[in-house]
């Protein structure tokens, strides 16, 4: 898979990959914490085959797009400004956005506060805040722990994109995984991705979300249980849920075939194909 880079609003590279069949039909799609955009190799492959174009990018910090030092770099308003700022480059006007996880949380403020952007949305296991904890005290003062950490810490990283085929089958919490995401993220991004993520809360946003919004949960996935995803689909009055039996978080992964069936169905719906 072969991609390129743009210059975003700040000047940070993002590297992204598009494959382009229907100019008139996009879907977008966004990869989790710690992940990269080979995560949605297969589901981009099914959705190709059916002559719709995908494009799919590394967020900022991840995989081979730009990394900084900065903390402010990785506000989750940069994640969608970047988003905004590809979607310029590449003209495209009436894009589906699906998100996993981190990403997810990405398309929501992404549609909240670009509501003219896009066609509609995909939340896959994702939230309005970080799951475990919420911004409360406590998450400051963790989040300030890890900004203390990183000044002791060599930057320990792996080039390149993981390998997720390996990890297919694997539970929410695995061990080799996270260390995979943390590696091939960088230690120094990964922590400094985890003080921003831990102290977010985009509840306020789900009300302006007005565009058709598919809102897939794995009944076991225990990083945003169910009741999340059904908090989700309550708050987001256009939206349905699908709850995909079995499937953990690693859903993209590990349920593709699930996945790309739920999606293909609401794009059905919506008139996309």
């Amino acid at each position: 898979m072969s991609g390129k880079y743009f210059e975003s609003f700040d000047g940070a590279k993002i590297y992204y990959h598009k494959t382009e069949k229907d100019k008139n039909k996009w879907l977008v799609f966004l990869h989790g914490f710690g992940g990269d955009l080979t995560a949605w190799s297969k589901e981009r492959s099914y959705f190709s085959k059916l002559g719709i174009s995908t494009i799919a990018l590394d967020l900022r910090g991840h995989g081979l797009s730009e990394k900084s030092d900065k903390k402010d770099f990785y506000k989750l308003e940069n994640f969608a400004k970047d988003l905004k700022e590809l979607l310029k480059i590449e003209s495209i006007n009436n894009a589906v956005i699906i998100g996993h996880c981190f990403g997810g949380m990405v398309a929501i403020y992404f549609q909240a506060k670009f509501p003219n952007n896009s066609k509609g949305l995909v939340l896959v296991d994702t939230g309005f805040k970080p799951p475990f904890i919420s911004n409360n005290p406590v998450a400051k003062v963790f989040a300030d722990y890890l900004i203390r950490l990183l000044q002791s810490l060599p930057d320990i990283k792996v080039a390149g994109h993981a390998d997720f085929n390996k990890f297919q089958g694997t539970n929410d919490i695995n061990f080799q995984r996270i260390l995979s995401d943390i590696l091939h993220t960088s230690l120094r991004s990964y922590l400094l991705l985890c003080s921003n993520f831990i102290k977010l809360d985009a509840g306020k946003l789900l009300d302006k979300i007005i565009v058709p919004t598919l809102v897939v949960e794995g009944t076991k996935d225990s990083i945003f249980p169910m009741e999340i995803a059904k908090y989700l689909h309550k708050r987001i009055e256009t939206s349905e849920l699908d709850l995909i039996e079995g499937a953990n978080h690693i859903i993209v992964i590990n349920n593709p075939v699930e996945l790309e069936e739920s999606i293909a169905e609401f794009l059905k719906k919506i008139n996309f194909i």
